[in-house]
């Protein structure tokens, strides 16, 4: 609580007005237990304060781990795709390959065959079995009868051609 204190000044000719002053208590040193009160309270406060930029510090190193995790796993998930995705494409690959191989033996075995075949039959051979046994011989000119189609892409037979 605030003291006051009443002086007086002059002012002109012998008149007093009263006037009221703040007057400051005097000050008292604090004793030691005073001190070792505030060192206390002093050292409370900053333990709470630190106390509550430990708690948010955690709370901030939790989210951040969870996003860390989050992208590690993203991450390896998505490696473990890639990783899928090259073993499809080398699979497949391998698979191509050996059908390449197949196909190339089989054309392979194709042309085998045919040289076969050719160096087994003679044509000339042929011809004179069909001439000689068979009585077989090449048409004369009047056997044969050439047609013309008319821009059809068809056409229809209503009897045998002779």
């Amino acid at each position: 609580m605030q003291e006051l204190q009443s002086y007086y000044y002059t002012q002109g000719n012998a008149v007093r007005k009263p006037e009221e002053v703040y007057v400051r208590p005097a000050r008292s040193l604090p004793t030691r237990e005073q001190r070792e009160r505030e060192k206390r309270e002093d050292a409370i406060r900053r333990q709470k304060i630190t106390d509550r930029r430990r708690a948010a510090a955690l709370r901030r190193n939790r989210i951040l781990t969870g996003y860390m995790i989050m992208a590690v796993a993203l991450t390896c998930m998505m490696l473990v795709g890639y990783v899928a995705l090259q073993t499809n494409v080398t699979t497949r690959m391998d698979h191509i390959a050996d059908l390449e191989n197949e196909l190339s033996t089989v054309k392979a075995d194709n042309k085998a065959a045919e040289s076969r075949i050719a160096t087994t039959t003679n044509l000339t051979d042929i011809k004179d079995k069909a001439i000689n046994d068979l009585g077989m011989v090449y048409a004369t000119s009047s056997q044969i009868v050439y047609y013309s189609v008319d821009g059809s892409d068809y056409m229809s037979q209503y009897q045998d051609i002779p």
